[in-house]
């Protein structure tokens, strides 16, 4: 049985990877696409200002947390949730699913140089992966998208994964799902090792001010809600 969580007025179901997985199962056969993302504390910030990707996270089939913050957030006490998500086990799960069956996919990235870094990823460490295509939204003009949404849909790939800084792929899965001819898209920002920050005290500083900033938004959101 899932169960809602809210998190800053945005609800998303509580998953654990093994739910994660058995849903991706399922919808290999359906024949409407489905979408799952990465949920962080930057996204849910960013989203307290932004209605489209405060829409996009509610309208993904499954939301992956992927940092234990998240559960604090949500006002609940779960270490084997939080163990999980400190340990980032979706993403291996996920990779060794694609690995295993040989899935067929393409690669969409906001900038070009990402796409490479996590397509080289792939190629590396899950050589069975067949990567179809790879391509970049460096904007959000008309024939831009049109030219990505061709592309997508002339490999027919049955997964789409996505690599995102600024989150201009997650609203362009927001808008466009319905004209994609894939079953799975998965968004998953820049949670990947491979986009991480190098250089261990720029990294800990970013991610101290991060944690500050989210616990305060959390903190004025549940004051105000009270309140009302």
């Amino acid at each position: 049985m899932s169960e809602k969580i809210e998190i800053m007025g945005i609800s998303v179901e509580k998953c654990y990877a093994e739910d994660i997985m058995e849903s991706i199962n399922q919808h290999w056969n359906e024949d409407t696409l489905a979408t799952y993302g990465v949920i962080t504390m930057k996204l849910l910030i960013a989203a307290q200002k932004d209605e489209e990707l405060k829409e996009y996270i509610e309208t993904l089939d499954k939301a992956v947390a992927d940092e234990p913050e998240i559960v604090k957030a949500a006002g609940l006490q779960d270490e084997a949730w939080e163990s999980e998500i400190s340990e980032h086990g979706f993403f291996g799960t996920l990779f060794w699913l694609l690995n295993l069956y040989k899935n067929r996919i393409f690669i969409l990235g906001e900038k070009e140089e990402d796409t490479e870094k996590f397509c080289n990823y792939l190629k590396e460490q899950y050589p069975d992966i067949v990567i179809l295509g790879k391509d970049s939204l460096t904007d959000m003009e008309a024939d831009q998208t049109d030219r990505v949404i061709n592309e997508i849909n002339s490999w027919n790939p049955q997964a789409v994964l996505s690599c995102s800084r600024e989150y201009n792929v997650e609203r362009f899965v927001k808008r466009y799902r319905k004209m994609m001819n894939t079953k799975v898209w998965f968004s998953l920002g820049s949670s990947l090792p491979v986009f991480q920050e190098t250089g261990i005290k720029s990294n800990w500083l970013n991610r101290l001010m991060e944690k500050n900033n989210f616990k305060k938004l959390v903190s004025q959101y549940q004051e105000e809600t009270e309140k009302m």
